[in-house]
């Protein structure tokens, strides 16, 4: 019986799962800095703290575009870099964005105690809640080196193959967080700026354990002692990790701009509830942003190997999760959103009436921006850095706050709510009338309305998935064999190639412990044949194996090749031969 052999989702799925699950706890705790803060000190000190925390948003949202700026950057160019086998400049991408880190965040503390007063009047305008605010501001600033270093460190973890260690990094962080908002609001009475106080704490116990792993060499990174060097790889990070910078720049503006106009209309209790539909895209972003932050890495990879195939994979399975699952939460906040109100101690009758009608209203935007955040992330992976940052500026500031200013003209508050899903109907559909025009322009390179490539200069001849079965490897092996003969190949290199194929197979079956996948992509080029390997599991070397190893297919896979090239990246063994 004939195989029908073709390219399957099994291996990179399974990776994306893998991923996953840490990359959704770290998200969750990284997440619940605020979203705690904003729980405990709203319920300790009443709703007004809330408001304070809230009025700190924009700072905050600063210190996130310098981590997103950098520390999404690097990690975009880290794991492409990687998938070229250019370990150098993956190195150098991850220096020069810790480095800048530091810089900036020194920068930003410095500016805003040289620069206090008209800091705080921009950022809180209303005379009641000043004297509250400026402690609570003072902690923040201080904060600003440590968070924008440890934050961009974190965020590149992933890329490196260590969602685990991100992830009990931030969770230490966030359980000292919690415990410390406790003791320095309810025991040493220091009011909101105990918050501040307890947030610096929990990321400082996370710079504390990644300084352990690093001394236990727990963490295996790829480095640049050439500071000079690396910065020079700074231009690539920023245009990778722009249009996260931008959404988190846009977010500032516009919820300063919100906190403005809800004041105006509504007095404190609009500003409650803009409070509250943050702290909600908050907890979205728990799980949005997991998926969000355990495709990206991969896809970064697989661009970085030019498996044009795989990318759509990833991205097809992460936009399918990624719109269900923000459906679910839309409903969720729609029905339960008085709940969700006094979950924050909201129970002045006036401001439930107003958080609630904006929380409902708010949320209806989840469904469609989820999908537009992730795919704002594949464009910068797929070299459309540009238009990334274009829909991000649109989406966070430049789009909305128009449409904000306009509707709450004519409407009043509540225009200011509908200003959100309205905003990001109009986006979706600019997106879709502008991928077609991408498309129709190409002359074929891309394809369908999320852009898929397809790089025909290095067309795979084969691109499939197997079992490591005997009867699969020997299937593929004959199918090697009449697909090079059928390119040209003369039969006795076709013959080496094809055993070249099962030996390799064969070597993977042997090294792993358990039924599983892998994928074979291979290239023709003029005088060489390119085999690609990838399976999950645990690191292997065919180059490091010794005749001790009785690895006998070793012996014959290196006498056929005349190049074995082997990365273990992201926690999958890619496996390069040359004929």
């Amino acid at each position: 019986m004939e195989n029908d052999f073709v390219r399957s989702d099994h291996v990179l799925k399974r990776k994306l799962i893998q991923y996953l699950l840490p990359t959704l706890a770290s998200n969750a705790a990284l997440s619940l800095t605020d979203f705690l803060d904003s729980m405990v000190v709203s319920n300790l000190l009443g709703s007004k703290a809330l408001a304070i925390i809230n009025l700190g948003t924009p700072l905050m949202l600063v210190y996130a575009a310098v981590y997103c700026l950098l520390g999404n950057g690097a990690a975009t160019v880290y794991a492409v870099f990687l998938g070229k086998r250019d370990n150098e400049s993956a190195g150098k991408s991850m220096t020069a964005a810790i480095v800048m880190a530091l810089a900036v965040g020194l920068t930003i503390g410095l500016l805003g105690f040289v620069f206090f007063r008209p800091v705080a009047s921009i950022l809180c305008r209303d005379a009641e809640l000043l004297p509250m605010f400026l402690p609570y501001l003072r902690v923040v600033l201080l904060s600003a080196p440590f968070l924008t270093t440890i934050l961009t460190f974190t965020t590149l973890l992933p890329s490196a193959g260590y969602p685990g260690y991100s992830m009990v990094v931030t969770i230490v962080a966030n359980i000292i967080n919690f415990t410390m908002n406790i003791v320095f609001i309810r025991v040493f009475n220091m009011g909101v700026a105990g918050a501040a106080w307890a947030t610096l704490a929990g990321y400082l116990g996370g710079l504390t354990i990644l300084a352990f792993l690093g001394l236990r060499k727990k963490i295996k990174l790829y480095v640049s002692s050439k500071i000079g060097a690396s910065l020079k790889m700074l231009k690539t990070v920023v245009k990778q990790g722009g249009p996260e910078a931008m959404t988190q720049v846009g977010f500032a503006l516009q919820f300063a701009f919100c906190n403005g106009v809800a004041s105006k209309l509504a007095g404190t209790a609009g500003v409650v509830a803009i409070s509250l539909c943050l702290q909600a895209n908050s907890l979205e972003s728990i799980f949005l942003g997991s998926i969000m932050g355990s495709s990206v890495p991969i896809m970064s990879l697989l661009h970085g190997q030019r498996d044009y195939k795989g990318q759509s994979s990833v991205l097809n399975t992460a936009m399918k999760w990624q719109i269900s699952l923000a459906a679910v939460l839309s409903a969720i906040f729609v029905i339960f959103a008085p709940q969700v109100a006094a979950l924050f101690n909201i129970t002045d009758p006036a401001e439930v009436a107003v958080t609630v009608r904006a929380l409902r209203i708010y949320c209806l935007m989840l469904f469609l921006r989820s999908g537009i955040i992730l795919y704002f992330r594949y464009l910068k992976v797929a070299g459309f850095s540009g238009y990334a940052i274009l829909l991000s500026a649109l989406d966070s500031f430049v789009l909305i706050v128009p449409i904000q200013w306009t509707m709450s003209r004519i409407f009043g508050i509540t225009g200011l709510w509908w200003a959100f899903p309205t905003t990001a109907a109009v986006l979706f559909t600019f997106i879709l009338i502008r991928n077609r025009y991408i498309v129709a322009h190409s002359d074929g390179h891309y394809k369908g309305l999320l852009l898929y490539e397809n790089d025909e200069s290095s067309t795979p001849v084969m691109d499939v998935t197997i079992m490591d079965n005997a009867d699969s490897i020997s299937g593929i092996s004959e199918k090697m064999q009449a697909i090079c003969e059928d390119n040209g190949i003369e039969k006795k290199n076709a013959l080496l190639a094809a055993l070249a194929v099962e030996e390799m197979a064969v070597y993977i079956t042997k090294k792993k412990d358990h039924n599983a996948y892998m994928d074979i992509m291979v290239r023709l080029y003029k005088g060489n044949v390119i085999i690609d390997f990838r399976s999950l599991g645990k690191p292997f070397n065919p180059l490091l194996d010794t005749e001790e190893d009785n690895w006998e297919n070793v012996d014959v896979l290196r006498g056929i090749a005349t190049e074995i090239v082997n990365e273990y990246t992201l926690g999958m063994n890619s496996t390069r031969i040359v004929i």
